[in-house]
């Protein structure tokens, strides 16, 4: 093999392998973007309760009492008039020096996620 010939496949397999790298840098960088997009969900705020709006009808949240780090919360599930649960949480983290209604993020069926990643559990 003459010495243009190789360095015309080096340059096409040198331009083909930047081409695939560039591909997966963009398509994994858009992956990860939606990626933790989707975690987050839209709130809304109305009066002293907070939804979070979902496909398989949202769950809410009400705040009763507040005795930090004890929390009477009532959680309503499909629509803000369904009563799901209403009862004592404890929370046991330490980031929070109160609880706000901003900071439920989501309920587990046990244990209420924070917006943090700590978590509420329900007192027996």
């Amino acid at each position: 093999m003459s010495l243009n010939k190789t360095k015309k496949v080096l340059k096409w397999c040198l331009f083909f392998l930047t081409a695939v790298v560039v591909a997966l840098s963009i398509f994994m960088y858009g992956l990860l973007t939606v990626v933790s997009k989707g975690k987050q969900a839209d709130a809304q705020v109305v009066g002293d309760v907070i939804w979070y709006d979902a496909p398989d009808g949202g769950v809410g949240f009400k705040i009763i009492e507040s005795d930090h780090p004890n929390y009477r919360i009532k959680v309503t599930m499909n629509s803000p008039d369904e009563l799901y649960y209403e009862g004592l949480f404890i929370y046991e983290g330490s980031a929070l020096d109160e609880v706000v209604l901003t900071d439920l993020g989501s309920y587990l069926g046990l244990e209420i996620a924070l917006m943090n990643g700590e978590t509420m559990t329900p007192v027996e």
